[in-house]
């Protein structure tokens, strides 16, 4: 089986015969057909499942002797996905090609078709880009375990229990040297371990994308699991209610946005000195947002509620709470892998801050004061969220698209930030003097490190 499935994969980058046309092949949907298979020649009648781009697959009867092929479309007879040969018989473990056929009136030379020898259930995977199609037979559903445990060599052999988070999914996030990394349900190899694997083999969690198959089960202790090629930060994900894992590779985010109608602007993303989140000098993987949140601040549309965008876009990655209307308190888990568009709610007005970290994906949400601080006049000179006084004996000003100390009682370290999280400027044991000349309007953090002092500061130029 793993040889078959494997076999599947192994042209899955290779480019679509008919890219760009109109009448080129699809790889959202696919339908089989025929006198072979219940709904008969009905196109809408027996959709297949798709498990990945371009892969799809049916569990049903197939009768004997009787033909069947695959639709590419719903909407007319017009792309085939048929046999090479006539009448071309396909049994258990064999792996057959495809061609494509884009013709509202397919001649009867090229519209070939499959049949089967026995009558019986069978698992039917066809693979578009590979355009090749096997058959096998259906096997029990497994049973999945309350707890799973990673191991593998790109942990060093280490074994690392799952977090489970409600009945919703299990999360881990992981540090992985090259190597590999498998799923099982006891925290120590043994006689009765099971292993869960990837539907395909050679899976490799740096490319990984979606959850796109529900995990297989073996007894086979020298599983291989995922692949990990390239070393560093992992998250790997499995639900609950369908057994569908997910791995990828962690990258750091540069830029969240806070929208609401508990926020200033409420639903619109479009102001980054209001929405923005701002890079962490001191944790990459930490983007935090300042600023006041006041319960039906603009209109009545979801007024004590907000979520986070990753992109100026609704239909990019979202940040939601597990459970609709979560209190936002404390430190919270962030569920990205669901579309469901649930949110978190305040219930008092005030001045927040809220530190989102994308490695962990967790919010932390601070409770300031019942209203903001004294902030510049909005005419894109002075530090949003302080004044340009002493704080802690720390003197700054940002006029001129500058940032300079003024004054400190002590040496620091003064780093300024742009909203990307890269450092335009950085001055070490500095009492006073210019950190930061001719800057871009924008958003900015300046941080001002001592030995009496840790503090860092929102600008807007």
């Amino acid at each position: 089986m793993k040889k078959i499935i494997s076999l599947l994969t192994v042209f899955f980058c290779s480019l679509p015969v008919f890219a760009g046309m109109s009448n080129s092949i699809e790889y959202t949907q696919l339908n089989i057909v025929g006198t072979a298979v219940k709904g008969g020649w009905d196109l809408n009648a027996t959709p297949m499942s798709k498990i990945d781009h371009g892969v799809f697959t049916w569990t049903g009867t197939l009768k004997a002797g009787e033909p069947f092929k695959f639709m590419n479309t719903t909407n007319g007879w017009n792309k085939h996905v048929v046999a090479t040969t006539r009448d071309e018989l396909i049994k258990v473990g064999e792996i057959h090609h495809l061609d494509f056929h884009a013709n509202g009136q397919l001649p009867d030379m090229y519209d070939n078709k499959f049949n089967v020898d026995a009558t019986g259930e069978y698992v039917v995977t066809v693979d578009l880009r590979s355009m090749i199609v096997c058959l096998t037979k259906p096997v029990a559903a497994p049973t999945y375990p309350d707890k799973y445990y990673i191991t593998g060599s790109a942990l060093d052999g280490n074994v690392v229990e799952m977090n489970r988070l409600e009945d919703f999914e299990f999360k881990q996030s992981l540090t992985c040297k090259p190597g590999n990394i498998i799923l099982m349900d006891t925290p120590e190899k043994g006689d009765d371990t099971r292993y869960f694997i990837p539907m395909f083999e050679d899976v490799d969690l740096t490319f990984g994308r979606g959850m796109v198959s529900r995990l297989g089960v073996t007894t086979d202790a020298d599983a291989r699991g995922w692949s990990v090629s390239v070393p560093g930060d992992y998250i790997v994900y499995v639900s609950c209610s369908d057994n569908k894992y997910m791995g990828r590779k962690h990258v750091q985010r540069k830029y969240l946005y806070i929208v609401g109608g508990c926020c200033e602007r409420s639903w619109d993303y479009s102001d980054d000195s209001i929405s923005g989140f701002l890079p962490n000098p001191e944790n990459r993987d930490e983007l935090i947002w300042e600023g006041e949140l006041r319960i039906g601040w603009d209109g009545n549309t979801e007024p004590d509620r907000f979520k986070i965008l990753t992109e100026k876009s609704w239909t990019d990655e979202n940040y939601h709470p597990y459970i609709a209307d979560t209190l936002a308190e404390g430190t919270l888990p962030i569920r990205t892998t669901d579309g469901a568009d649930s949110k978190w709610k305040i219930t008092k007005d005030g001045h927040y801050k809220i530190t989102v970290n994308t490695r962990n994906e967790t919010m932390t949400v601070e409770y300031l004061s019942t209203q903001a601080p004294a902030s510049s006049d909005g005419n894109g000179d002075g530090l949003a969220g302080v004044d340009s006084a002493a704080i802690d004996g720390i003197e700054l000003s940002s006029d001129n698209h500058r940032v300079e100390l003024i004054n400190s009682p002590e040496p620091v370290d003064v780093k300024v930030v742009n909203l990307a999280g890269s450092v335009i400027a950085h001055k070490e044991g500095i009492s006073k003097g210019v950190v930061a000349d001719n800057l871009s309007t924008g958003i900015y953090v300046v941080s001002v490190t001592g030995m009496s002092v840790n503090k860092s500061y929102k600008v807007r130029i």
